[in-house]
């Protein structure tokens, strides 16, 4: 999903097509917002991986559905990027943080499963505004 160096998985395009089509937009009654989270799942909980592991809950967040929202995690935090570079830099916060153990191939294997999620919104002014 991430790729390793030259090799760029699906979320470096991506992202980077989406900061690239914003930054062609010369529409001033549009803008965007791209937020992100990170989150792993271990041993059945849902743990945000920008919370530092000593600060998070032990019972770990709530995975809900909305018919507005869709599926989501209750209390997870999410943060505003302008570009991939900004997300990678959440992925390298939430990396540091996640649940690691040792095994006897990888001192460092993690035994959990993470995900990125990555919001776009367009949003569209109608009418006039006040300067």
């Amino acid at each position: 999903m991430i790729g390793y160096g030259a090799n760029k998985g699906i979320v470096p395009l991506a992202t980077e097509e989406i900061f690239n089509r914003i930054s062609k937009n010369t529409d001033k009654s549009t803008s965007y917002e791209v937020v992100c989270s990170y989150c792993e799942i271990y041993n059945e909980k849902v743990q945000d991986l920008m919370i530092d592991p000593s600060k998070r809950k032990g019972a770990g967040l709530k995975i809900r559905e909305s018919k507005t929202l869709g599926i989501y995690v209750e209390g997870i935090s999410k943060h505003a990027v302008q570009s991939y570079k900004e997300i990678d830099r959440v992925m390298n916060i939430g990396d540091s943080n996640r649940t690691k153990g040792a095994t006897l191939m990888n001192s460092e294997s993690s035994r959990a499963h993470t995900v990125i999620a990555v919001e776009f919104k367009q949003i569209i002014t109608e009418g006039k505004q006040k300067a």
